[in-house]
């Protein structure tokens, strides 16, 4: 079976790289559940609406961290020393990576690059990738608002573009936009539900006029 997973995971397709942080997202969900139960014991008053939503952003936001830092093919790596002792082959986390600062579609426009179907996954995958990110942000912090969600949308794809040029990856600007869209949209659709959720029930006309009967003969 493990053989199966090993076809897949290398196969340099998108769904190979998100089977390949699934393990360790599970992980990191299972530890971060017994220590929140742990820690709810103590509490009379649960919200677990938003003990659920937490735990979805911990696995997500682990998942996203080891695809956008770790080199691809890391988790791979580490599999195979497990299953078959092949350490030697596990790669280096460390390493000089390559800038990217020419947009594609200015490319595209020049005739440098075509913009093939790969090029669209890509780009694609970049947006839908962040936009969890952006859409779990209202429901798991108050500091977040309309307001500075732009300038966070900004910073977090910075620091993490940042970090991948001595992590064996590369700085693309491509990323940072896409990754930009991706967090806005999500945030903005997430207030949109948190904003239907909570408007008030309508009221009926008829019951409106009869209340309002009431009152008046009172």
């Amino acid at each position: 079976m493990y053989h199966a997973f090993r076809r897949i995971m290398s196969s340099a397709t998108i769904f190979g790289y998100f089977l390949e942080v699934v393990p360790i997202t599970c992980l990191v969900g299972m530890v971060y559940a017994v220590f929140r139960l742990r820690v709810l014991r103590r509490s009379k008053r649960i919200a677990w609406g938003t003990e659920i939503m937490q735990f979805l952003f911990v696995c997500y936001l682990t998942g996203l961290l080891n695809l956008v830092l770790l080199p691809p093919g890391f988790w791979c790596s580490i599999f195979d020393g497990i299953a078959f002792g092949w350490w030697s082959e596990v790669k280096p986390v460390f390493a000089l990576g390559s800038v990217n600062l020419v947009p594609t579609l200015l490319r595209c426009l020049r005739g440098e690059l075509t913009l093939g179907s790969w090029v669209k996954e890509m780009l694609l995958g970049n947006i839908l990738m962040f936009l969890p990110l952006g859409f779990f942000l209202p429901f798991v912090t108050r500091r977040v608002n309309g307001k500075n969600i732009f300038a966070l949308a900004l910073c977090v794809p910075l620091v993490l573009e940042t970090l991948q040029i001595v992590l064996g990856r590369s700085f693309d600007i491509d990323d940072l936009l896409c990754n930009f869209l991706g967090i806005t949209v999500g945030y903005f659709s997430a207030a949109a539900v948190r904003r239907i959720g909570k408007r008030p029930a309508h009221t009926p006309p008829g019951k409106a006029r009869y209340g309002n009967s009431q009152d008046h003969n009172k």
